[in-house]
């Protein structure tokens, strides 16, 4: 687990069939500029040297779960492909970058068309308020997302690129290279639901698709319903402000006004009442009664042209939605001892609901999602452990939920891993509240203290840990500044 910032970068190593080098898994490579300092000094191109060093450039398999910046924007740098010496024999990406896919490319073509809809919208934006501007700088956070870029300020230069061509993204250009170098070897897959592989090289790790689901509605949902969500406040992004206010009766939305009635004014009224003549006028010849001043209807402080473009942080916010739900979900089974490791990117609401509507044949026997999750060993928490991507549920639930996870004798050895900078994130405005206080809490105790978290150095043991437990976990992890390692034996 590479300590890359806020964002995901994990090296699997396995087992080579017949001996020899360990076969090596790159999951995502990427981080939430400024991030990385909260935590150290380390750069990007030292952790893709570390990558390089530990695999002798050569990766058996690379995965890339989804097109946003917090994991793909440490593959390419505008000209600089940091991973460009590497050979890469196999190249695994969901459904929705299948060019051959039709419901992806419906899908694809919706996004692109209002990816280029928001930067003009953006720019419009600019022109008519400047950059520094707090609407702007949210905007300029959410295409970040979509574009990629690796600096701390917005690359503007890279948001003109991209408008004539979203494929000159950052993000894009990831995913080019990885899937231009396993083309080289026959090697680029694209994953459905409910589909089977076995890791190339190894002998017999299998790797069950559990996302992203095939259905819109399901891509979607991002938020947990009922008593799915943890408790506590959350907010993946916190920057939605098109909240209407509405009550509710009988099931039907309605709208109510935010004032009481002794507070309102008729529109009639408003027409006749001194206030609104001497502010807001209704031709030119209204006079200012206190200074005798004419009030022009036409004062620039009071039209609206460009108004319209503060919509485009709605925009932006509905053009994001569903992308974490496009996350490739993956549960790698380990051949002797059938112990699973689960890696959910940034799964949300939508993409774990899917999860149980798949099935695995082997020979007479029936794998389940449900099965996978209670043999689960260790846990990539889902989206920096935000409110939406870890459902809260009991075992006897019929949606897939954290307590599905390591049951029976795989209890003892269930491990987390948090991919979060909290100071980074809580200083975005709004705060991104990365991880869920609640979510963060039920993994510890879930996981007997064994949760590793990307800016904290070390866990502590719990107290009603035992020395012996604890010693037995510390032996298998290694604590550095750059990455963390952890062991889980086959056996």
């Amino acid at each position: 687990m590479y300590r890359i910032g806020h964002g995901d970068c994990f090296l699997l190593a396995f087992p080579r069939e017949g001996g020899g080098d360990p076969v090596h898994v790159l999951i995502d490579c990427g981080y939430k500029p400024g991030s990385p300092g909260y935590i150290h000094q380390k750069t990007i191109e030292e952790i893709v040297a570390h990558i390089a060093d530990a695999t002798n450039s050569h990766l058996d398999l690379v995965i890339a779960t989804h097109e946003h910046q917090d994991h793909l924007n440490g593959i390419w740098k505008q000209k600089e492909p940091y991973f460009d010496e590497f050979e890469i024999e196999k190249a695994w990406l969901a459904w929705t970058e299948d060019p051959t896919d039709d419901l992806a490319n419906d899908l694809r073509k919706d996004h692109k068309d209002q990816l280029l809809g928001l930067i003009e919208a953006r720019r419009q934006l600019a022109l008519a308020v400047g950059d520094n501007n707090e609407s702007i700088n949210r905007l300029d956070s959410l295409l970040s997302l979509e574009l990629g870029g690796a600096d701390n300020a917005f690359d503007h230069a890279l948001m003109f690129a991209a408008a004539g061509d979203p494929e000159k993204s950052v993000n894009k250009q990831g995913l080019k290279l990885f899937k231009d170098k396993a083309s080289q070897n026959q090697g680029v897959l694209y994953l459905n639901p409910g589909d089977e592989e076995n890791v190339p090289g190894t002998e017999n790790v299998r790797v069950f698709v559990l996302g992203p689901p095939r259905r819109a509605d399901l891509l979607q949902s991002e938020d947990p319903v009922g008593d799915e969500g943890f408790p506590g406040k959350g907010g993946a992004h916190g920057l939605s402000f098109s909240s209407a206010a509405q009550a509710r009766g009988n099931g039907d939305a309605v709208t109510t006004a935010p004032f009481r009635d002794q507070f309102r004014v008729s529109e009639k009224k408003a027409k006749t009442h001194p206030f609104f003549r001497e502010h807001y006028g209704q031709s030119s010849d209204v006079v200012n009664e206190a200074d005798g001043s004419e009030v022009s209807p036409n004062a620039p402080w009071r039209q609206i042209d460009s108004e319209w473009l503060f919509a485009a942080e709605n925009l932006a916010l509905k053009l994001n939605k569903g992308i974490n739900n496009t996350s490739l979900v993956l549960a790698f089974e380990l051949p002797k001892s059938k112990k699973v490791l689960l890696f959910a990117a940034d799964a949300q609401r939508g993409n774990w609901i899917s999860w149980d509507d798949n099935t695995w044949k082997d020979g007479p026997k029936t794998t389940t999602a449900k099965d996978l999750l209670g043999r689960t060993v260790l846990y990539k928490v889902g989206h920096h452990g935000s409110h939406n991507a870890t459902l809260d549920g009991q075992e006897t639930d019929t949606y897939p939920n954290l307590s599905w996870m390591a049951k029976g004798k795989f209890a003892g050895e269930f491990t987390a891993m948090i991919t979060a900078v909290n100071e980074w994130a809580m200083k975005q405005k709004p705060p991104w509240v990365h991880p869920l206080p609640s979510i963060e809490k039920e993994l510890k105790r879930k996981a007997q203290g064994r949760v590793f978290r990307t800016d904290i150095d070390v866990p502590k043991k719990p107290s009603n840990v035992s020395a012996t437990a604890w010693k037995s976990f510390r032996s298998r992890s290694e604590f550095e500044e750059l990455y963390f390692d952890y062991f889980v034996f086959d056996k």
